[in-house]
């Protein structure tokens, strides 16, 4: 095997543990070595292999750009410069290249981002016989201002896009309850689900994580207790999606399933949903208790919870392994807990 990369990872800004979360689930359910690295906000880097920062790409909801790291420098435009002329660049006669600069959280606030570029790309030109092209550039560099560094690398691929088409208010069915496509896939991700594999959602909804875990390639199934749920996921799925896919009736506290690898799930528990008369607690135990049941051993589970329920205790009473969880503000009187899972 060819030797690890240095690789650099451009994540969004709208969660601050979520992300970099994402990206080690991917490289772990894809069964690739890694050596994370000291990063910064917004940044992670490692060693690892261009083709997993590729397969992290076409996975990733919360990822902005990955790259082959060139090099890492203090945010002084002179010390970029000069770290930039050590750098062996790969760039042939002619072809068309540009530099693309971002701020994360206020780095180098002090630096004139036009001025660096133009130096930048002038050198580079220069070395190469490159031509500077915004528009069609074929070769694309990334610099990163964060944290007090600079980062700075050969772009390999962008973070996905077409969420926008799948939000809620766009979908067939809508139930104001259901999660948007970002968080979705990302609690798909969570689960170290791969393609092929089936993923279970048993409490379905509007179907927002089926769809998503449809479209990474995984197959599927969603279980609900309401018909209405039910029907409202087939509309969207049968509107975003390929088949297969699998919905049916049915109580997440009894589970009709045996050796699952992945369970993603969003169960009630905000204003606009239902527990059926069902006291939440109840439901939650009850439901983590099946979960481990149908579990093959090292299967993972990701689910939501509001965070005064103490989901975290519920898995680990249930017999799971706490991996991780993850805090996301809803609303003032909301804070959800995004809860990883394995099971021993």
């Amino acid at each position: 095997m060819p030797p690890p990369r240095r690789m650099l990872f451009l994540l969004k800004g709208d969660h601050e543990t979520l992300p970099r979360a994402e990206v080690e689930a991917i490289l772990e359910a894809e069964g690739f070595t890694y050596e994370a690295r000291p990063g910064a906000p917004q940044v992670f880097r490692c060693l690892t292999s261009p083709e997993a920062a590729y397969k992290v790409a076409e996975r990733a909801y919360y990822l902005r750009a990955c790259a082959e790291e060139l090099f890492t420098a203090p945010d002084d435009p002179s010390t970029i410069l000069s770290s930039l002329s050590d750098v062996e660049l790969s760039l042939q006669a002619g072809r068309r290249f540009w530099v693309k600069l971002r701020r994360i959280r206020g780095g180098g606030r002090d630096v004139d981002i036009d001025s660096l570029r133009r130096g930048m790309l002038t050198q580079i030109e220069s070395r190469t016989d490159a031509i500077p092209d915004l528009a069609r550039p074929q070769v694309t560099y990334l610099g990163v201002f964060s944290g007090g560094s600079f980062y700075f690398g050969r772009v390999l691929a962008w973070g996905r896009g077409g969420l926008e088409e799948r939000r809620a208010k766009n979908r067939p069915f809508f139930h104001p309850s259901t999660l948007q496509p970002k968080l979705a896939g990302c609690m798909v991700n969570l689960t170290r689900v791969r393609v092929g594999e089936l993923l279970l959602d048993p409490f379905c909804g509007a179907g927002a994580i089926l769809m998503e875990a449809s479209i990474l390639g995984c197959i599927p199934i969603g279980l609900d207790i309401s018909a209405r749920m039910v029907r409202g996921s087939r509309l969207n799925l049968e509107y975003f999606c390929r088949p297969p896919y699998h919905l049916s009736l049915g109580d997440a506290r009894r589970l009709p399933f045996r050796e699952l690898g992945a369970i993603a799930t969003d169960p009630p528990y905000g204003r606009a949903a239902s527990t059926v008369g069902v006291e939440l607690r109840s439901l939650y135990e009850d439901f983590l208790h099946s979960a481990y049941d149908v579990l093959r051993p090292r299967g993972y589970l990701c689910m939501a919870g509001p965070d005064t329920l103490g989901v975290t205790y519920m898995g680990l009473e249930a017999g799971f392994i706490h991996v991780e969880s993850h805090l996301m503000r809803v609303h003032g009187s909301l804070t959800r807990e995004i809860a990883v899972f394995r099971r021993p």
